[in-house]
């Protein structure tokens, strides 16, 4: 009898300590750091050093994916400020979303991000698979309704041509590279470039809304309080220089410089843009600038408006070159939501 309770006595202890696993990152910074890590072939510091790809390092695959669920589910038990806390929950609540079935995003090459942290023929042979599951997935996300749009694919299907052209890339990769090429050359770009246009589309992006903004309305409500502050902005041009957007979205641009507050989103150069915004004062025609951007963002992601479209309506309200404008419009595109950063002191 007694030793079948010592048995059952050490059971339960073995099944707790299975069932409470060990918190891996203990503070935010150290999960930060394990993030910027992960992240390497998404967003590439300049002049960083590195030893070598892991496999958790691919983009989207399953080792990826369960190493970065597991970093968020540590920052989830952390005693977060209440900025961090609203990033992390942002982050977890993305993960529902389609985000995983496009294994390149278009804002970054790739490609050449994991040939810098390439140094092996087994590292190589590590990116030709990851080639291969690129073009798995979107065929997968294919069968649930999602597709490229037009400004993705050709993103993309750029960067894999620019490599073929490439005397420096490994030979062991060329055969894959020309596979995917092919399978984009026939790849049709779903006709609508907002998210929206995405099963789960507008759900992802309230999602997105929410979090910049620090509010919720939905989008037709944001629309009607954007129409009415730019009611009261000043029409003079916008005297702001607008770059490439790649790999850097215009607002890290735009907030480069400012009081830094650390994030944890690559797509936000792994800065809180919110935080970074609530601090930054803004000019009058910047306060132009911003309302335009968060009315177009709302027009291309839910409301269908066409390229040309959200193109010529950044140049009525902020008198802006041609140039500008599709530069603007191609970042709202890809980084969606964004432009609510300064939600908080516009309205």
């Amino acid at each position: 009898m007694n030793k079948t309770l010592i048995f059952s006595f050490l059971l339960c202890l073995f099944l707790a300590s299975c069932s409470k696993q060990p918190q891996q990152y203990t503070s935010f910074d150290e999960a930060q750091h394990a993030l910027k890590s992960l992240n390497l072939a998404l967003y590439q510091p300049k002049n960083s050093k590195h030893a070598g790809l892991r496999g958790e390092q691919l983009p989207f695959t399953d080792a990826y994916l369960k190493k970065r669920h597991a970093i968020y589910q540590s920052l989830m038990q952390m005693q977060l400020t209440k900025q961090q806390t609203e990033q992390v929950n942002y982050l977890v609540i993305a993960e529902r979303f389609p985000e995983r079935y496009f294994a390149w995003p278009a804002h970054t090459n790739v490609l050449v991000n994991l040939l810098n942290l390439a140094s092996s023929e087994s590292d190589y042979q590590n990116i030709s698979n990851w080639l291969e599951f690129v073009q798995r997935q979107l065929e997968s996300a294919q069968l649930s309704n999602l597709k490229l749009n037009k400004i993705e694919h050709n993103l993309i299907k750029n960067y894999v041509l620019s490599a073929l052209n490439d005397k420096n890339i490994p030979n062991s990769l060329l055969a894959q590279l020309n596979i995917l090429k092919d399978y984009f050359v026939q790849y049709s770009p779903r006709g609508s470039v907002g998210l929206y246009g995405l099963a789960n589309g507008s759900e992802w992006y309230q999602s997105k809304l929410n979090y910049f903004s620090g509010t919720v309305h939905s989008p037709l409500e944001w629309l009607t309080i954007i129409n009415e502050q730019l009611k009261e902005e000043s029409t003079q041009p916008v005297n702001q220089e607008v770059s490439q957007i790649y790999p850097q979205s215009f607002l890290v641009q735009f907030t480069n410089g400012d009081k830094e507050v650390p994030g944890l989103d690559w797509l936000s150069g792994f800065r809180n843009l919110p935080a970074i915004a609530e601090n930054k004062s803004l000019l009058a025609q910047q306060k132009t600038l911003m309302l335009a951007m968060m009315e177009t963002d709302v027009g291309l992601h839910i409301h269908a408006w066409t390229l040309p479209q959200a193109k010529v309506n950044l140049i009525k309200r902020l008198n802006i070159s041609e140039i500008d404008a599709t530069r603007l419009v191609k970042n709202i595109v890809l980084y969606p939501g964004q432009a609510f950063s300064f939600a908080q002191q516009l309205l």
